[in-house]
């Protein structure tokens, strides 16, 4: 998941770090491109193109209305030529009306001379040491983030499962409430645990560190109040095992 989000933000700021409309070809390479439609010009072949069009074929096909902001646009493709040279490339596209292109229909394109050099001057860093595009590889392992996160989820449930089955369960919450300190726990009227009972608190080394009384209980969870100065954590661990030694008599041993 980190490297999905580390990839989602890789595609996302290599747009930043490229110039608009600027784009990366090899020789013979295809991409579609599109813009607004000019004023006053409703048809593809009123389009007037102008630059590099012997070493970039520039071919507005069709056009279409905007999804964002609903304008009237035109798309199409431009193809480098098999012989093209590496080089900065120019095409423009204007109106008839216009004497000169808008800045946003000024296109330009970086013919590189093989797929090494076009790979190490890639805006996105993915491409670049990966040689995919970041979004593809976020969307290749999306399948295997879900795959861990359910063998995850699925494991901890079973072991959650087996502790009950010992009588054991972890502390999933702690809240202040007017009686004292109160924790819930995985372990219910399924596992013996009844309203009134005593159920032990033990640390990371297994030490009883408080006593609470349950005042609830569920099939599957309840929930106790801390008895006097004891002390919980979320993750440790609640037991009916009240012969544990406690960690004060730890200490002093």
């Amino acid at each position: 998941m980190a490297i999905i989000v580390v990839c989602v933000i890789d595609g996302l700021t290599s747009q930043l770090r490229q110039e608009f409309n600027n784009f990366a070809l090899l020789p013979g390479e295809s991409m579609l491109v599109n813009g607004h439609m000019p004023p006053d010009t409703a048809e593809i072949k009123d389009l007037i193109i102008e630059g590099s069009l012997e070493t970039i074929q520039f071919h507005p096909e069709s056009t279409y209305k905007g999804f964002w902001m609903g304008g009237f646009m035109w798309k199409g493709e431009a193809t480098a030529a098999e012989n093209a040279a590496a080089g900065t490339y120019t095409v423009t596209v204007r109106g008839g009306k216009e004497e000169k292109p808008h800045p946003s229909m000024v296109f330009t394109f970086r013919v590189y001379p093989d797929a090494p050099s076009l790979r190490a001057n890639a805006a996105a860093l993915a491409v670049r040491y990966v040689g995919f595009h970041p979004y593809a590889v976020a969307a290749g392992l999306l399948p295997l983030a879900i795959l861990c996160g359910l063998t995850v989820f699925f494991l901890a449930k079973k072991m959650e499962r087996d502790m009950a089955a010992r009588g054991k369960a972890e502390i999933y919450m702690i809240k202040r409430s007017p009686e004292g300190l109160q924790i819930s726990f995985g372990l219910g009227r399924d596992h013996g645990v009844e309203p009134g009972a005593l159920v032990c608190i033990h640390n990371e080394a297994g030490l009883v560190v408080g006593r609470a009384k349950v005042t609830g209980s569920t099939e599957t969870d309840s929930t106790a109040v801390l008895a006097g100065d004891g002390l919980a954590e979320l993750g440790n661990l609640v037991t009916q095992d009240s012969a544990a030694p406690r960690a004060d008599a730890a200490g002093k041993d």
